[in-house]
């Protein structure tokens, strides 16, 4: 690990040890739980997809063993551990605002998909970030511009709390053609409706705001460079 990353790393285990957040972590019996929010998305083909795929079955297979109990706290890097090791294989990611091979490569497919369900379930977001360019058209684009949540370990995280009264989980299912994701809960959760809206600013950027449909309060607003700009 370079030296850089590993004091990123220190310094923010070193604030959460001070901090009140009571994190989720794997352990104890894997109960099924009967309610369930469902989302799901199509694969984007490219010449990484397979690679893809395997990073984010590796990633399902840690964070499904994670219980978030109410008031606890779950953190993508927390429970998927470093992706900068043999077990993840390299994938298309955006470094710097450009494409990239990066070890671990295309795992926000799988934090952009459980902030989403977060959004829906009405959780609290403590730490999401978006992407900083956009890669795709309205052709090609595989979930709303706006629902995204980069991660880059070290640096950024996705975190949000349990603010249900109940225990929840996440389940996964990568398919051939398609990626799914499902919050599981011990008590039913009514669904917020979270609708997206994009435009184009005069520079040519676009702007994406997450928007509650129940209430009309903005979510997050999120600016993207196009990928070439």
């Amino acid at each position: 690990m370079k030296l850089k990353v590993f004091l990123h790393i220190a310094l923010r285990y070193a604030k959460d040890a001070l901090s009140a957040h009571a994190f989720a972590k794997a352990g104890g019996a894997q109960e099924r739980f009967p309610h369930h929010i469902d989302l799901a998305q199509p694969f984007t083909p490219s010449a990484t997809l397979e690679a893809k795929k395997h990073n984010l079955r590796l990633a399902a297979e840690r964070i499904e063993r994670v219980t978030i109990m109410p008031g606890e706290v779950f953190s993508f890097w927390r429970v998927v551990g470093n992706p900068n090791t043999k077990q993840f294989c390299a994938s298309r990611s955006i470094v710097a605002g450009k494409l990239k091979l990066e070890q671990g490569g295309g795992l926000c497919q799988a934090s952009g998909i459980m902030y989403h369900l977060a959004l829906m379930a009405g959780l609290d977001i403590i730490e999401r970030f978006a992407h900083s360019v956009d890669l795709y058209t309205e052709q090609t684009r595989f979930c709303p511009l706006g629902s995204d949540a980069t991660v880059a370990y070290g640096y950024r995280d996705l975190r949000f709390r349990n603010s249900t009264p109940s225990p929840i989980r996440f389940e996964f299912s990568v398919l051939d053609h398609s990626y799914a994701c499902r919050l599981t809960s011990q008590q039913p959760i009514e669904p917020r409706e979270i609708r997206f809206s994009a435009s184009t600013l005069p520079d040519g950027r676009k702007r994406a705001i997450a928007t509650d449909a129940s209430t009309g309060e903005a979510i997050s607003t999120d600016v993207y460079e196009t990928l070439g700009q």
